[in-house]
């Protein structure tokens, strides 16, 4: 299996709402934009470049699968303060596609995340991601990916998908 990441296009927009709406991704990511140009307007400067967060699509064995995005904390202050983990990009991921589930798709996708993190924003010095402590499959891929938990606890965020205790990983950027 090969799991490789390339930068996210429009032409994604379709298969990134069907990833979004799936019900394994909506347990865990709750705004769900509603349409496609819901879709345009979240991703779309992403895509462009002009928003602090970079989007890639997951492929495995050549066909898209699902998500990551990473984003430096100091771009997002109030992120950067609750997390608490300074000099940090942050990941948030997906694998949309639900026969990728289970197969490791996960862990080669945050493995592969990593440099692409650091090359971005030479400056971090550790790569970060917060599941929620719930999402133990979240949890076990990125501890198969060398991400070590750093601490379990409640964040001040008013995104749904930050509800509950969340789970505090991180890896070495370098």
């Amino acid at each position: 299996m090969s799991v490789e990441l390339r930068p996210l296009t429009r032409a994604d927009f379709p298969a990134l709402l069907r990833w979004l709406r799936a019900d394994h991704v909506r347990a865990w990511w709750p705004n769900v934009p509603a349409a496609l140009d819901a879709v345009e307007r979240k991703y779309g400067p992403r895509v462009d470049g002009v928003s602090a967060t970079r989007v890639f699509v997951i492929e495995v064995d050549g066909v898209p699968a699902g998500i990551v995005q990473c984003y430096r904390h100091a771009d997002y202050p109030v992120w950067e303060k609750d997390v608490g983990l300074a000099g940090a990009a942050g990941l948030d991921y997906l694998v949309g596609e639900p026969d990728q589930l289970g197969r490791g798709v996960g862990a080669a996708a945050i493995g592969a995340a990593v440099p692409v993190a650091a090359a971005l924003y030479p400056e971090v010095s550790q790569v970060v991601a917060v599941p929620q402590a719930a999402n133990r499959g979240s949890c076990r891929a990125l501890e198969r990916a060398g991400f070590t938990l750093v601490a379990v606890r409640d964040l001040e965020s008013d995104d749904p998908s930050d509800a509950g205790p969340s789970a505090i990983y991180s890896r070495a950027a370098r």
